[in-house]
């Protein structure tokens, strides 16, 4: 073989490595479906259902959604059937799989029947005791497995000063966390038409423990018999699960920047929403707060619209649950700081174009130093699709 086909060959074996290694080296996403309790654990306890039993199937129709819809992305269970998985072992699953998403289901229970809807919690050192009874109740299901003391090192779900633990909690994944629990919250209660009690934070072990994004989703209340008839319902059920995936491609876009088809919401007809509580719970799980406003709440000292009718594109680079100060670290150097309140978090942006193009630019730009932007509009102070936008830009 003369020189200018080894040569030749070399470069064809060269080519081929590359395409192989460069298909390999494409890092598959992967999901983490929590059905929260199991087997002798049967989480908050309906007239009619146990929670164990609701989690499970709505884990298993998300997952299974997944599966169908997102060939790109692989679905890992916790749990498939009635079984009892120690939250250690939960966490243990995610972590050793090399998750890149962490998804919890559960319900909720009130010893006031009038307590009712939807919330989504990430983990978060709250100061509110309302969301703290949530996470003690989900936590007490450590308490049920064997040598709980040993496998958790002496944490007690029911003891103050156990939880100290969590003040060493890196809010490294929060940002995305907060992302997906926007979007889960928001599709869930546009299906739904439950009360929308907003994203929340809470220390959940669990979510403390899994290093990815997380969320845990309190799909209703079992005590309530609005919400319970609600959710036993397979159609609504189908609905739900549906509206939660569309949630979930909405977050692989803007995360992994891979686009997947939105499914349509079928089933019946949308519940009537459930009347809020006029006065605080007496709590087995959740003291009832105040409904976060379904629309946007725009600061009008950050928010430039000129009229109704005024397009204007913005970069998204971060949502917190609490209202930044002006000197902390993440909101410093950003082209024309903005925020607004929408379904109880302060969500923070830069730039205020009226051009799709000059948005872009800095997005760009704002992404070296904020992984997760990405790009909003408004119609005056009215938060609309990109897309719409768009549209609206050009006539």
């Amino acid at each position: 073989m003369n020189s200018k086909k080894r040569f030749l060959l070399f470069l064809l074996i060269f080519f081929i490595g590359s395409v192989a290694w460069a298909q390999n080296s494409q890092k598959t996403f992967k999901v983490v479906i929590d059905a929260g309790h199991g087997a002798h654990d049967p989480g908050c306890i309906g007239s009619q259902i146990n929670e164990k039993t609701v989690n499970l199937s709505m884990a298993l129709k998300v997952g299974k959604l997944i599966e169908e819809h997102c060939p790109d992305v692989k679905v890992i269970y916790t749990r498939k059937t009635d079984v009892f998985v120690e939250l250690y072992r939960r966490a243990q699953i995610a972590n050793n799989a090399h998750a890149d998403l962490f998804i919890s289901f559960h319900c909720n229970a009130s010893e006031n029947p009038a307590g009712n809807g939807v919330e989504t919690y990430v983990m978060g050192l709250s100061k509110s005791e309302a969301n703290q009874a949530v996470a003690r109740k989900e936590n007490s299901a450590i308490l049920m497995e064997k040598n709980y003391k040993e496998n958790y090192d002496g944490f007690n779900p029911n003891s103050p000063e156990s939880y100290v633990i969590f003040s060493l909690y890196s809010s490294a994944y929060l940002n995305k966390s907060i992302i997906l629990a926007d979007k889960v919250q928001k599709n869930l209660v546009n299906t739904s038409h439950l009360t929308d009690r907003g994203v929340k934070q809470a220390n959940y072990w669990v979510l403390y423990k899994v290093a990815m994004p997380s969320i845990l989703i309190e799909m209703g209340f079992l005590s309530n018999p609005h919400d319970q008839s609600y959710l036993i319902q397979q159609a609504n059920q189908n609905k739900l699960a549906a509206s939660i995936y569309n949630a979930f491609v909405d977050y692989l876009e803007v995360v992994n920047n891979t686009k997947h088809a939105h499914l349509p919401i079928n089933g019946t007809t949308p519940a009537t929403p459930s009347t809020p509580a006029t006065a605080p719970d007496t709590v087995i799980a959740q003291t009832a707060e105040p409904v976060a406003p379904a629309t946007p709440t725009v600061d009008t000292a950050t928010h430039n619209a000129v009229n109704s009718n005024d397009i204007r594109f913005k970069i998204q680079i971060l949502a917190s649950p609490v209202k930044l100060k002006a000197n902390d670290s993440r909101i410093q150097n950003i082209p024309a700081l903005g925020y607004y309140e929408e379904n109880g978090l302060w969500k923070y942006t830069a730039g205020n174009e009226t051009s799709y193009e000059a948005a872009n630019e800095i997005l760009a730009t704002v992404k070296k130093t904020h992984k997760d932007a990405f790009m909003i509009a408004f119609q005056g102070d009215k938060k609309i699709s990109v897309n719409d936008a768009r549209k609206l830009a050009k006539n």
